[in-house]
């Protein structure tokens, strides 16, 4: 075998072997594409999903803090108030912007509550059904009692007797018109006004005027300072 004829030999091995080369990575090529769109999902699928899950966030129910049969949220109770004295007369009303005359202190200042003037040891009532959530000797407002009601509310007594009714203490339940006290002079504060109830009211700790929740004339306003 000669030069030339080698050389052919040669070339044609080359040839078929890089047409082999080329013939498998057509194959490689070709299986790999395959398997990639196997393993892809389908536009079709992808949107399906993504309305389902969309579908899902958007009809998933708000949590609320109490349901009623599992569907409707529980809607607190309105509180009636009582007025917490019987044949009371308002000394001083509810004034929290604007300040007003203080005869004891002798200057102005805003007063937060309502001052009920009553006889001293006149009983003194919960204005609503709720708990007791403390009782306590205010330095300057005295004998204090604090009722936490439903819907946010809260009632608070000051100027009372030191004697407490028995039985009552933190954490009681009471119901509207039970005694939670008696009308005293505990208020340091506000000692040179008559015997009073200061009773003050809040709403989601808020001061509210009593005047605005307590029934409408159950208590005289004679001497009523605006």
């Amino acid at each position: 075998m000669n030069v030339n004829q080698r050389k052919r030999q040669l070339n044609k091995g080359l040839t078929i072997a890089l047409a082999l080369l080329l013939v498998a990575t057509l194959c490689i090529t070709i299986i790999a594409f395959s398997v990639g769109r196997k393993n892809k999902p389908s536009e079709h699928t992808t949107s399906s999903s993504k309305r389902a899950e969309q579908t899902t966030t958007q009809t998933e129910p708000e949590q609320t803090t109490g349901t009623s049969g599992g569907d409707n949220p529980v809607v607190m109770p309105t509180v009636d108030f009582l007025c917490p004295v019987t044949a009371g007369t308002v000394a001083y009303g509810y004034s929290a912007d604007i300040p007003v005359f203080s005869p004891t202190m002798e200057d102005y200042r805003i007063h937060c509550g309502i001052d009920i003037q009553a006889d001293a040891g006149s009983p003194v009532y919960a204005a609503a059904a709720g708990t007791i959530e403390d009782i306590v000797f205010d330095p300057m407002m005295g004998q204090s009692v604090i009722i936490t009601h439903t819907g946010g509310y809260k009632s608070v007594y000051r100027n009372l007797s030191t004697a407490v009714p028995e039985g009552l203490e933190k954490g009681k339940a009471v119901d509207a018109g039970d005694q939670i006290g008696s009308v005293g002079d505990t208020a340091l504060i506000e000692i040179s006004v008559s015997p009073h109830l200061h009773f003050e009211i809040f709403k989601d700790d808020a001061r509210v005027d009593p005047l605005s929740l307590i029934p409408a004339g159950s208590l005289k306003t004679e001497g009523f300072e605006d």
